[in-house]
């Protein structure tokens, strides 16, 4: 197998990994003084969309190492679908992780307080390495999608096995070729002499 489809099923299969696991794990932290409240991903439609594009990436790329027929072909819209869906909803809870928070802390709370105290250090966020691990998860399987668009398989070589005639002649070692026989040339009739219908020369 081409060095370079390899390269590209494992960055698909190790971004695929990355991004569900990733999923799994803390992706924002809230603390205020003693008292501490995590997120995992997966609690949110945001780790179980970025799950499924981890699926799909690690299925590609595991299809590619096993050198199954046309999987490279099969990787280039997987790994780049499910590497954009899992960097864009990584960077998008990123941006909006804060005010994800006011919202729901907004609840019980009145929403200025809640930002005062984001505001002042009373109330802390931190973004968990989850997070992370979704987001690296995505580059990796945008960069394998792009390494196996410029790949090119190599052509199959075909054999002259089956073929008739002089097609199946020619020498296909070094790839010349096969030439036709050529026809074999008919005598000219003496000068001044036509054969007739019958065959005998008129003089």
């Amino acid at each position: 197998m081409p060095g370079r489809a390899v390269l590209a099923g494992a960055l698909a299969l190790a971004g695929g990994v990355l991004a569900v696991v990733g999923s799994l794990l803390v992706w924002a932290e809230v603390s205020a003084g003693p008292f501490t409240q995590q997120a995992k991903g997966i609690d949110g439609w945001e780790g179980k969309a970025a799950i499924v594009s981890g699926v799909v990436m690690v299925a590609a790329g595991i299809r590619v190492l096993a050198g199954s027929h046309q999987a490279m072909a099969r990787l280039r819209p997987s790994a780049a679908i499910g590497g954009l869906v899992a960097l864009g909803v990584g960077l998008y809870t990123t941006l909006t992780i804060r005010e994800q928070l006011i919202d729901t802390v907004a609840r019980e709370i009145p929403r200025a307080d809640v930002e005062r105290a984001l505001d002042s250090g009373l109330l802390e966020l931190t973004i968990g390495i989850g997070l992370y691990l979704v987001i690296a998860g995505g580059v990796q399987g945008i960069v394998a999608a792009l390494v196996a668009l410029s790949y090119r398989d190599e052509p199959v070589a075909t054999s002259g096995s089956g073929l008739r005639g002089w097609s199946s002649l020619g020498d296909e070692a070094d790839g010349t070729p096969p030439t036709p026989p050529s026809m074999p040339d008919t005598p000219a009739p003496p000068s001044g002499r036509v054969p007739n219908e019958g065959g005998e020369p008129r003089g």
